[in-house]
């Protein structure tokens, strides 16, 4: 639909409740609101464990804390005040939890596609529908706002400098050869079918260690702490392990000292994209089809072709063939031709 009357839209919010990289995932589509309609005030209804994503984003007017740790009911009475607010209120999780918060009196009420029918066909026949599928241009175009453009630059996470600064860094990030490398590493991930396994990380950091004689990070959350200390058990030189002892902000900062991140299909690869550090991405059950890339920064990929990917797009707890190839045919090889890959392209300036 087209807004005849850019001038006359005032207030604008987004709900996207979680999760972490879903949510760095619409900093695009924020920051082209913002150039827009430069009048409207954009507010972001989200779930409080990620509002580190956006806290320090200054095309945000106001962050709304949705707490999931109330029953649905409890938590939609707190937004009743918000009905006649906007002018615009888009919709980016369209699950029952947002189209419970009922904005009734918003002149333009739009969502997103989810493209079902893609995903399905990925999982079911292994054929995409959509070629080149990305979630974050996927934000943009389907959301039924005419007046939209893609503006070419990627994810943005400000850090409370950036803010401060009042500049994104990041955007003109300038690649420098340092004495010595720095990698940071992110072994976790929500579902166990999206996991390298433990001993490919600890083979891996082994041979890079040996090669580069680089510093090495083990970064993530609580719940993956237990492996990142196994990791580090299984090593006899120091590894620098961060795993649940930091904030998203602060993981944001240790990732972006370094000079590369290599990381499963999780939030980090997409914090890494933001950041404009190169990363490189290990695939098991999902593929990169489902429009989860590193969103315009320098990357590279490590997956297999096995003729049962995927077999699922958000994850699963076992391996439904209980044979687990997808992740456990890749071996520390596979991920160090594509860092030596990563490091050329970056040598040659090709990115």
């Amino acid at each position: 639909m087209k807004v005849t009357e850019k001038s006359n839209i005032k207030n604008i919010l987004i709900l996207r409740l979680s999760s972490l990289g879903d949510i760095l995932l619409t900093t695009p589509l924020i920051r082209i609101l913002a150039k827009t309609y430069p009048n409207a005030k954009i507010d972001y209804i989200l779930a409080e464990p990620y509002s580190d994503l956006l806290i320090n984003n200054p095309y945000i007017s106001h962050l709304i804390i949705y707490d999931k740790s109330r029953s649905v009911f409890r938590s939609i009475k707190n937004f009743e005040s918000l009905s006649n607010r906007y002018d615009i209120v888009i919709d980016l999780q369209s699950n029952i939890r947002t189209k419970l918060i009922k904005i009734s009196k918003a002149k333009i009420k739009t969502k997103y596609s989810k493209r079902r029918l893609h995903k399905l066909s990925l999982v079911f026949r292994k054929n995409p529908l959509i070629e080149n599928f990305s979630v974050p241009l996927n934000y943009i175009k389907s959301i039924g706002l005419d007046d939209l453009e893609d503006d070419g630059l990627g994810l943005e996470f400000w850090l409370k400098r950036d803010r401060l600064a009042n500049d994104y860094l990041p955007f003109s990030k300038k690649y420098t050869k340092v004495s010595k490398l720095l990698i940071t590493l992110a072994p976790g991930a929500r579902h166990y079918t999206k996991r390298w396994t433990a001993q490919g990380f600890i083979d891996l950091v082994k041979i890079i260690k040996k090669k580069y004689d680089c510093e090495i990070n083990l970064v993530g959350s609580k719940t993956e702490n237990e492996v990142c200390t196994f990791i580090q058990s299984q090593t006899d030189f120091r590894l620098n392990n961060y795993c649940g002892k930091l904030s998203i902000e602060e993981s944001a900062e240790l990732i972006d000292t370094s000079d590369l991140v290599i990381s499963n299909d999780s939030g980090i690869m997409h914090i890494a994209a933001a950041r404009k550090v190169p990363v490189i991405v290990i695939y098991g059950s999902t593929v990169p089809e489902f429009g989860f890339l590193p969103f315009r920064t320098v990357f590279e990929i490590v997956q297999k072709d096995i003729s049962c990917r995927p077999c699922t797009h958000i994850g699963r707890e076992s391996c439904p063939k209980k044979h687990f190839d997808c992740m456990n045919l890749i071996t520390p090889n596979d991920v160090l031709n594509k860092i030596d890959k990563v490091f050329e392209r970056i040598s040659k300036n090709q990115f």
